[in-house]
């Protein structure tokens, strides 16, 4: 066991989302601190080369595992394919996200409505829960959220967005208060405008690009990585006294 308290050497983390964007970066710095990892997105095509290129790149195990997590009756065989390669699981980051329908809250559809509680509220409950049934860190693992600084604050135009992300901030801490008796901590990393697939339309757009980082106190976007760098905290020893925090990484935007 490395006396390095920010090594996962020897721990099982499972990145849902994690073939692109922050959960690529998040799969990427739990490798480079030693952690065998598994990746979840709906394709092979798109898990099979991100797991192969972690392998080559931090001589670390990596498993593609291929599911669609807005439908409940797949997430169980997510985590039992873990179980049976690795044996346990240790840390797993809810990333997997649908992208918000923008316009007016009162306008949002219900089948919009839907679908983003679905894949941003009831997929990632429902995978810690598969998680910690299937002994998650024998009573000692780290559950990651990857929320959004919107969930923070009003956000027009996306405001389901916004409330589906606040409903895991508020599961966040409920969760860590109930599962802290087992030794299982429960926190978020709450990203502003990051530099990813998802923002790529703010960030194109001059206009928005400038309103965006006018907001922030570092005078920019964030990237990627930077987010990942809270997540591999959170996952570590290191964080062992940490749980029901949200950790805000948006360059100073709600400061």
């Amino acid at each position: 066991m490395s006396s390095n308290p920010f090594s996962l050497i020897g721990h099982v983390a499972l990145v849902t989302g994690g073939t692109r964007g922050i959960g690529l970066e998040s799969a990427r710095a739990l490798a480079r601190a030693g952690a065998s990892i598994v990746v979840v997105a709906r394709t092979a095509e798109a898990t099979k080369p991100v797991a192969s290129a972690l392998e080559r790149e931090f001589e670390v195990e990596a498993l593609p595992v291929v599911a669609d997590l807005g439908h409940d009756d797949e997430i169980p065989g997510v985590v039992s394919s873990v179980v049976d390669r690795f044996g346990r699981i240790d840390v797993l980051v809810n990333n997997a996200g649908a992208a918000p329908p923008f316009g007016p809250l009162i306008d949002v559809s219900a089948r919009a409505f839907d679908k983003i509680m679905a894949v941003n509220v009831r997929a990632p409950l429902s995978l810690t829960r598969a998680a910690v049934a299937a002994g998650l860190g024998d009573g000692g693992g780290s559950v990651v959220n990857i929320v959004s600084a919107a969930g923070l604050k009003a956000e027009p135009f996306m405001g389901l967005y916004s409330a589906a992300k606040a409903a895991m901030i508020s599961a966040t801490r409920t969760l860590a208060r109930e599962f802290g008796p087992a030794g299982i901590r429960v926190n978020a990393v709450a990203p502003g405008v990051i530099r990813t697939d998802f923002s790529a339309a703010i960030v194109a757009d001059e206009r928005l690009h400038a309103s965006v980082v006018a907001k922030t106190a570092l005078g920019r976007v964030g990237e990627a990585a930077e987010v990942a760098g809270a997540v591999a905290y959170l996952a570590s020893a290191a964080a062992a006294y940490t749980t029901g925090s949200i950790i805000v990484v948006d360059g100073g935007t709600v400061a």
